[in-house]
């Protein structure tokens, strides 16, 4: 074909524009090794796509506007390995600016659940890449401290829960966790077992297999023994972050404890008391259908009594 006759087919300036190379997003173009992708089985690979899903995931909550305080400060350090950050030499500084914001309701509904599928999905690649390369040594330890930090602030147990046995039952006796580290992963383990699976007897178990020692997490688990939901309530302003969001999963159950309990015991309660009792504001209640009480001024009645 000559070159006036190559012209003849070649498209438009302006169709020619339109064109564009599809874009392919870093943290989606790689599969999931269970279903056939090899390519995070390299330990250099592992390493960069680390480096590309903690910007990711530091890009999210800075666009979000959410800040965690020391949580997401701590959760960003535990990117680092031998306090170096991977790919990114600004991001201990970031994370600093970040711990003087305040924690509100973090792990509410994001106002970008695309991105937060997208991030989460790339941690499972990459627990799945690290398992499957059996790799146990400190990166490896490092990914999964993180996982299970950012994942318990949002509540997705179906990557904290598999990551927390892992991280304890396979990576600590090869790459072991420091003293702290290992109390506190043991505790959200107890924590877990105890607020969102309802397993008491477990959570004790684990407690005396692991020599577990913190007083506070003891506390929890009596309060939810005994129904106790002043001390539930109580302990939950004493503890961390990333312990109130385990706790969370137990708060409904304590909630109509504590609603059962100023049945039985009151024909009418001041408003501030009940909702300092359940931990949850009367609108909250009623939106919920928690009670059928009646409001009255700012007296919550519980029953009338019938007069003969």
């Amino acid at each position: 074909m000559s070159k006036v006759d190559a012209a003849k087919y070649r498209p438009p300036a302006g169709q020619r524009d339109r064109l564009k190379a599809v874009y392919l997003d870093p943290l989606e173009e790689i599969g999931l090794p269970s279903k056939g992708d090899d390519r995070l089985l390299d330990f250099r690979a592992q390493e960069k796509y680390y480096g590309k899903l903690f910007q990711r995931y530091k890009e999210f909550h800075l666009r979000a506007g959410v800040g965690t305080g020391d949580a997401l400060a701590e959760t960003f350090g535990s990117l680092s390995l031998n306090g170096t950050p991977l790919n990114d030499s600004t991001d201990t500084k970031n994370a600093g600016l970040l711990a003087n914001t305040e924690r509100s309701a973090y792990h509410g509904p994001s106002n970008n659940p695309r991105e937060l599928s997208v991030i989460l999905m790339a941690m499972r690649k990459l627990r799945e890449a690290i398992v499957a390369s059996a790799r146990k040594d400190v990166f490896a330890l490092r990914v999964y401290v993180f996982i299970i930090r950012a994942t318990i602030l949002e509540k997705h147990m179906e990557s904290y829960h598999p990551a927390l046995l892992h991280l304890l039952l396979q990576i600590h006796p090869v790459a072991a966790l420091t003293n702290s580290e290992h109390t506190e992963f043991v505790g959200y383990y107890i924590l877990d077992l105890g607020c969102r699976q309802n397993d008491l007897s477990a959570a004790h178990e684990v407690k005396i297999r692991f020599h577990y020692m913190d007083a506070k997490v003891g506390a929890v688990l009596k309060a939810l023994v005994h129904g106790d939901w002043c001390a539930f309530w109580k302990i939950k302003d004493l503890i961390t972050t990333y312990q109130k969001c385990l706790m969370e999963w137990a708060e409904e159950g304590m909630r109509k404890r504590a609603l059962d309990c100023l049945g039985r015991s009151y024909l009418s309660v001041d408003k501030e008391f009940l909702e300092r009792a359940v931990q949850n504001k009367w609108e909250k209640l009623v939106q919920n259908n928690s009670t059928e009480w009646q409001l009255d001024g700012n007296v919550v009645i519980i029953r009338k009594v019938k007069r003969k």
